[in-house]
């Protein structure tokens, strides 16, 4: 079940073979119940993966069908999010906590960690709830996933969603080092995050050279989701009552997250530098030529195969006429 197109396969067939077995790997997570946290982040990546294919097959579905099934996973990951943020918050706090060497804010994060697992609304009932929505929304969006059509059924439709992304990815880049806000950085990083899982989505083409692509883009999406992770504890910071932390503590915790918020910020520009190097027409040029090219290459090693594999026609030596005489 990998997240991958086939070299040897239609587009369209593979389109829905990848976004149903998404869908159905969400859904198995769901309904384990085993270890709630991680298998409602494994059923989110699994959303974030379908709306990434949706993203890079865009023209041939139409805007119609695009905007309907990505707002469709949308809402069914949004249905997950707030036991997501809780467990998120809670986790930044425990990873601040173990990389400052500073007592004092050390003391206030654990009193802070208290206070949030103290005001955790969740309840297993609420959150068997959310996940029994969210199964019913994808096996809806699975019904309709299999009748999904795709036209034209050619490569050149991903060639476009690829460089749409990369444009996007490049622009909302700018406007968070312009703005400098945490949600311009959290856009940002969704066009990063939808960049790798494209570079994985083709990787069969040349999986050394698109590893290496998405380990990189992949690591920077890390550092801009743990930037978001420092922006979603600031909120939940901003959110308590005086009486429950006190103001030396905000404080400690206020500087902990602003600190750690700009060394990611001045790590990520050169290496998104490296990541989008060449300009948006250009990857997709690229990556289009290594596809043919890798699929030009699956086909002469078939029709190979198939030629050797073919079974030898006899053919019977003729005996000369001989004459009456």
């Amino acid at each position: 079940m990998a997240f991958r197109f086939r070299l040897d396969e239609p587009i369209e067939k593979g389109f829905r073979r990848i976004g149903t077995e998404q869908i159905e790997r969400a859904r198995r997570q769901l309904q384990a119940n085993v270890d709630p946290a991680t298998e409602i982040h494994e059923a989110r990546k699994c959303m974030k993966r379908i709306r990434a294919l949706l993203r890079l097959g865009r023209d041939s579905l139409g805007d119609a069908v695009y905007h309907a099934e990505n707002a469709h996973f949308r809402a069914i990951a949004g249905t997950l999010s707030s036991a997501r943020d809780g467990h998120v918050i809670v986790a930044t706090i425990v990873k601040l906590a173990a990389e400052t060497r500073n007592q004092a804010a050390s003391q206030a994060l654990a009193r802070l960690k208290e206070v949030v697992l103290a005001q955790s609304p969740e309840t297993s009932a609420h959150a068997a709830a959310e996940r029994a929505e969210a199964d019913a929304g994808l096996e809806r969006a699975l019904q309709r996933f299999r009748r999904l059509r795709f036209a034209p059924d050619t490569f050149a439709t991903l060639e476009r969603g690829l460089v749409r992304n990369c444009r996007k990815a490049l622009a909302r880049r700018d406007v968070a080092y312009a703005e400098r806000s945490d949600e311009a950085f959290h856009n940002w990083r969704k066009s990063v995050q939808t960049h790798w899982r494209h570079m994985a989505l083709l990787s069969r083409a040349w999986p050394a050279l698109f590893e290496a692509q998405i380990d990189a883009a992949r690591h920077l999406s890390q550092m801009l989701g743990d930037d978001h992770d420092l922006a979603l504890l600031r909120i939940r910071l901003g959110t308590l009552a005086p009486e429950t932390l006190p103001a030396a503590d905000a404080e400690q915790i206020e500087g902990l997250i602003a600190t750690h918020q700009a060394a990611l910020r001045r790590a990520a520009k050169p290496q998104s530098e490296v990541i989008f190097a060449e300009r948006p027409k250009a990857h997709g040029r690229r990556i289009s030529g290594i596809w043919h090219g890798a699929a030009a290459t699956i086909r002469e090693k078939k029709a190979l195969k198939d030629e050797a594999s073919a079974p030898v026609k006899e053919t019977r030596a003729r005996t000369p006429a001989v004459g009456r005489g």
